[in-house]
């Protein structure tokens, strides 16, 4: 049974206010989480039968476990399939994550107007030692561009395996959403990531966020974060899903149409339909 409301307490509407994020523990169902993983699992196979094909492995480890799989069977070979999958995973399955009752209800509460839809959203597949998913510090909106930095665009990051500080987790600097929009260069690290100017920022004290599946990360757009170097032998799968106040500019998002709307939650305006939403995809680049 799903649960539809998840009413915020004083004191997490007080954590979200002075600090910019909030870590709310078992707020996404296992069901749907195990429809998303079973996404991923499907964009496994596919690598893995396309390297086998291609003669670049012999072995595509079909008994393995989720958080093994791809990192034993590919190895740095799937660093080349990309560091984050977005219209790869455009399925029902995802589609059914960003509208979880429990998680629209907090985006509601906290956006404080219909619950909309951001086009970003990222699958990603942390392996290994792997440097180029290593995030450096950033603001969400340093990617979004200065026509966001007055928006109010809400980042959900979800695990869908344990995290710690040893398999990559996140960290984020409470209070770092109440500066400006920070300069932001290109790293000169293999993931050519965003890289936010940190002057006058402490670093000590950044919040490591370790996190169980059904856990919800939630940051302003503006609040500084970063992901952790894997040391760990197995894969940090993750998936981070992006709501907008209504009205407000999406920010920089060339690829995609400023026409469509995609209305999640609403008691004013008609929700957007699955099939509309994989009608606006199907035009994506990528």
């Amino acid at each position: 049974m799903l649960i539809t409301d998840r009413p915020l307490t004083v004191a997490e509407r007080h954590q979200w206010d002075r600090d910019g994020y909030l870590l709310l523990r078992g707020l996404i169902p296992l069901p749907r989480l195990n429809a998303v993983q079973k996404v991923f699992e499907g964009v496994v196979e596919d690598i893995l039968q396309k390297l086998q094909k291609d003669g670049q492995i012999t072995d595509t480890h079909p008994g393995a476990p989720f958080d093994r799989r791809l990192a034993d069977a590919a190895g740095k070979r799937a660093g080349t399939f990309g560091r984050s999958w977005r219209k790869k995973l455009a399925s029902h399955a995802v589609f059914d994550l960003h509208a979880t009752p429990s998680l629209t209800h907090v985006m509601h509460q906290l956006i404080g107007t219909d619950v909309i839809g951001h086009p970003v959203f990222n699958g990603r597949p942390k392996l290994p030692g792997q440097q180029l998913t290593v995030v450096p510090w950033h603001q969400d909106s340093g990617y979004f561009g200065a026509a966001s930095d007055k928006s109010l665009i809400l980042t959900t990051w979800i695990p869908l395996v344990p995290v710690d500080a040893r398999n990559g987790c996140l960290q984020v600097i409470p209070g770092t959403h109440k500066l400006e929009l920070r300069q932001h260069e290109h790293e000169k690290r293999e993931g050519d990531f965003l890289e936010a100017d940190m002057t006058g920022i402490d670093e000590s004290r950044a919040v490591t966020c370790a996190m169980l599946p059904g856990d919800v990360l939630i940051f302003n757009n503006l609040t500084m974060h970063r992901s952790l170097e894997s040391v760990a032998p197995t894969i940090r799968w993750s998936i981070d899903l992006r709501f907008i106040r209504d009205g407000d500019p999406l920010g920089a998002i060339g690829w995609h149409d400023p026409a469509f709307k995609w209305v999640i939650r609403s008691d004013q305006q008609p929700v957007t339909t699955y099939d509309a939403w994989m009608a606006d995809i199907a035009h994506w680049p990528w």
